[in-house]
């Protein structure tokens, strides 16, 4: 009998391994089918049962699941499965490979947020992990690098990101030496394309243009194989173009940059409409207005055909884009329909964004108490052990003690928990209303100056009429001083985007502190709406100081104190102050204005997104957030001073030197 279990034991040990790879191929061959069907709920059940049955290793069900949320534009719950792959051990080479590819798809999600510090956190130790695994000639690999690279152009250091840009171009041509195959040539034309664009963010036209050259080159290698698709060519040719146009353009080499925008028209990818909406950034930076107007026609059939939201990005790289062509091309009456196009945009983007993150939000939450609920129940399953055996071994008394401290002590948490929970619930009314007031002032900002556009249109287009030359001046003024400020609004609109990161502002520029205030006077506008004075006034110590600092984005904190000044400043002037704190060794700025003040009780309040003491006053209620989120990325501050009584006087500081 001994001998028989023994038998019966080995066999089924032996059988063990092939039941388990029919159950990895069944769960491998249910996720390809959904994955090809592009059914994205029923990738993420699956995963979710496959994970729970132990059909499929936890590492592959978060990327599986990840991959599902980010193809529903969900990317709170996709990165919130990617974040847990990566903190998952790895036990097989399947888990080290689907590590690869979660750490690959967090760290894209949020370089596209713009978190580009989060985003290096993620990427170094992946990268580390797959060389130790001899996988840093992967296309994960070289994806990372240029991922860490991207970042780096961004945090202002252009000389490493040009290091890991070399090292992930040598990667991609190592690998298609060793395997020419179309999914390496692919992703390496891909990655250059994210780095010759990023190139030209940063308006780095040379560094943009010598990777058009890089482009060519991988592009005329791939042409040479036989499952070469042409329809890539062809598009990838167009791009190519198109991209070198733009950085040739940049460098001042009008005449071949006209040649490459000709040589990217001869594609058949230029006249589809995708391909006319790429041609127009070398339109626009070539102010060929009534091209780039034309091209942007089609936008509008785009939107519908793919039924894409009007996020925050799309208004500021297309929408913001097409206003001002068809304001340059002189189409008044498409420039007003556009502007109408933004401000309704705008309003439905705002509440869709609030939307989608409640949604994400509630699906965290429901996610979180599953897993609560499932440690809660193992931990309880534990415990009953170990209360058993406890039982068994001491005296009843013994064991009503533990029971009651720690039924005690549940209730504790329990009791902080809900705690916590009515305060979260309070916040997010109070974000609700002040959310939606916002809504309604940026409404009320936008269709302002739109109205004032319409009302010029109506004027010029009016059969018959017959206006001066200083007429027409001032009628054309009055359209860029209002067309200005509506991109003004949209720029402040997309600042919030950034008010979050804590990414230090890097500290480049050695100018004389006094310039700083001068400069934001002058760049502060001078039109109608703005009739108060500035006075500039500096102490005799200040005026040879330099201070290293980033110019634009302390100019910037600057002009938007003047602002804040102006908007609650009837009569007087507004004065600002610049002088030296010796010991501290920053230098201050002081903005005095003669409003109505800012009661001792708010001084930290009127610093919080969207809040405004006076709403009937206009205005967005984000310029001093935005001010001091500045600041204090360049290691200063502003802060309110509750003793000066002739007004508001705000304080803004900035570190001397660099450490």
């Amino acid at each position: 009998m001994l001998l028989a279990a023994l038998m019966v034991g080995m066999m089924l040990s032996c059988n063990e391994p092939a039941h388990h790879r029919t159950y990895t191929e069944q769960a491998d061959s249910l996720i390809n089918e959904a994955y090809k069907n592009h059914d994205y709920d029923s990738l993420i059940t699956l995963s979710e049962e496959l994970e729970a049955s132990g059909e499929m290793s936890a590492m592959k069900a978060c990327y599986w699941r990840g991959y599902a949320y980010s193809r529903q534009k969900k990317m709170r719950l996709a990165e919130n499965d990617w974040q847990r792959a990566v903190t998952l051990d790895i036990h097989t080479d399947e888990d080290m490979e689907y590590y690869s590819k979660s750490a690959t798809r967090l760290a894209g999600a949020m370089l596209l947020k713009g978190e580009y510090e989060s985003t290096m956190k993620v990427a170094v130790p992946a990268m580390e992990k797959m060389k130790d695994e001899g996988l840093d000639q992967s296309a994960d690999y070289a994806y990372l690098l240029v991922t860490i690279g991207c970042c780096q152009l961004k945090l202002e250091n252009p000389k490493d990101a040009a290091g890991n840009f070399d090292k992930a171009y040598q990667s991609y041509s190592q690998l298609i030496t060793q395997k020419p195959i179309t999914p390496h040539f692919t992703s390496a034309i891909v990655s250059i394309i994210s780095i010759t664009d990023n190139y030209l963010l940063q308006k780095r036209y040379t560094e943009a243009y010598y990777w058009t050259i890089r482009f060519e080159e991988m592009l005329n290698e791939y042409r040479l194989l036989p499952e070469a698709e042409q329809a890539f060519i062809d598009k990838q040719e167009a791009r190519l173009n198109f991209y070198r146009a733009s950085a040739l353009e940049g460098l001042g080499q009008h005449n071949e940059a006209a040649n490459a925008y000709t040589n990217a028209m001869k594609t058949a990818y230029a006249a589809t409409n995708e391909g006319r909406l790429e041609a127009v950034t070398y339109l626009m930076s070539a102010q060929r207005w009534s091209e780039a107007a034309y091209n942007f026609e089609i936008f509008d059939e785009q939107v519908g055909k793919y039924g894409v939201n009007l996020s925050l990005d799309i208004i500021q790289h297309y929408l913001v884009q097409k206003f001002r062509a068809n304001v340059g091309a002189q189409n008044m009456d498409s420039a007003i329909y556009v502007g109408t196009q933004i401000c309704n945009a705008l309003d439905t983007a705002i509440v869709q964004m609030q939307q989608n993150e409640a949604i994400e939000l509630a699906t965290l939450y429901s996610i979180q108490q599953k897993e609560t609920e499932f440690l809660r129940q193992k931990a309880d399953l534990s415990r009953q052990r170990y209360w058993a055996v406890i039982i068994a071994l001491a005296i009843f008394l013994l064991f009503t003690g533990h029971m009651f401290f720690f039924r005690h002590k549940t209730a504790k948490r329990l009791e902080i928990a809900y705690s916590q929970l009515a305060t979260a619930n309070e916040r997010t009314k109070e974000s609700s209303r002040m959310k939606t007031s916002f809504i309604r002032q940026i409404s009320h900002e936008i269709r302002t100056p739109l109205n004032v556009l319409s009302g010029f249109a109506q004027v010029i287009s009016t059969p018959g009429i017959a206006l001066d030359e200083e007429t027409k001046q001032d009628i054309n003024r009055k359209i860029m001083e209002n067309t200005k400020r509506i991109t003004e609004l949209v720029n402040k609109m997309l600042e919030l985007s950034d008010l979050s990161s804590t990414t230090v502002i890097e500290r480049h520029d050695q100018v004389p502190a006094v310039q700083i205030a001068a400069e934001a006077i002058n760049s502060f506008p001078t039109d109608e709406r703005y009739k108060i004075p500035v006075e500039l006034n500096f102490a005799n110590d200040i005026n040879d100081i330099q201070i290293l600092t980033n110019e634009q984005a302390a100019t910037r904190a600057l002009v938007l104190l003047l602002d804040n000044a102006e908007k609650y400043t009837k009569e007087g002037t507004i004065r600002v102050l610049v002088d030296l704190n010796k010991t501290k060794d920053m230098v201050r700025y002081t903005v005095e204005d003669t409003g109505i003040g800012i009661p001792a009780s708010e001084a930290e309040h009127v610093f919080e997104k969207f809040v405004q003491l006076d709403e009937n006053n206009e205005g967005t209620g984000i310029g001093l957030t935005v001010a001091r989120s500045l600041a204090r990325r360049m290691g200063g501050n502003i802060v309110l001073d509750t003793l000066y009584p002739n007004g508001a006087r705000f304080v803004m500081t900035l570190p001397l030197h660099g450490n």
